[in-house]
């Protein structure tokens, strides 16, 4: 069973930019008299607590510039740590946990360009592996964070039973961020408005909160 509160900190760390992403870390340790980090570090282990720990405790680059040589040099790391399955070697960690999101997307553009496949598709392999798929979750978030929620949403309106944890807290945390691209690639992928979906699956107050949420008609 996979914790929830390990992709809450994952889809925040990776999707927020370095300052929003800080001052949540601010508010965080005024609320609980603690840092995140420390509180990571406590509440997981192994190989999640080696992913995690640096995810929340670095300062990213925000800018756009981008270093060509270092994407071509981290792209054959990467390569050679997914082809060794060796997921949690740590230069892949500081590769993705570091670098800024347009470096990041550069080094991968040029894995899937020289290598002639993304990333993501040797991850699939261990997907019932916490660690794997919180990996996979990360690198979507840095890179297409609109197809990652996406996918999310449609999960978790497809399910049996609504998923509603995860609708509410895609909707919630994403409204005023970038819930247009989101709609916008929920068209795309699955021929229904996501507002349409929506309404289908839920009723009453919260249907018409989620729909107040997402904008309402402008899907």
């Amino acid at each position: 069973m996979f914790t929830k509160d390990n992709w809450v900190l994952v889809e925040i760390a990776c999707t927020r930019s370095s300052l929003d992403f800080f001052r949540a870390k601010q508010a965080y340790q005024v609320r609980y008299k603690t840092s995140i980090e420390e509180d990571v570090a406590y509440h997981t282990s192994g190989d999640v607590r080696k992913l995690l720990v640096p995810l929340v405790s670095t300062f990213r680059y925000d800018g756009d510039e981008v270093n060509m040589m270092i994407a071509k040099s981290e792209a054959k790391i990467l390569h050679e740590k997914m082809e060794a399955k060796d997921y949690n070697d740590g230069d892949l960690i500081r590769i993705l946990t570091t670098r800024s999101k347009a470096q990041i997307s550069a080094t991968l553009n040029h894995f899937k360009n020289k290598f002639g496949t993304s990333i993501t598709k040797y991850l699939k392999e261990d997907s019932d592996n916490e660690y794997v798929q919180l990996l996979k979750a990360m690198i979507k978030c840095l890179t297409y964070p609109e197809k990652y929620f996406e996918k999310v949403l449609r999960q978790a309106i497809n399910k049996m039973g609504t998923d509603e944890w995860a609708l509410t807290r895609v909707v919630t945390t994403r409204a005023e961020f970038d819930m247009e691209r989101i709609k916008e690639e929920y068209l795309r992928r699955n021929s229904v408005p996501l507002d349409r979906a929506i309404a289908k699956d839920t009723h009453g107050d919260y249907e018409d909160i989620l729909l107040a949420l997402i904008g309402h008609g402008h899907a």
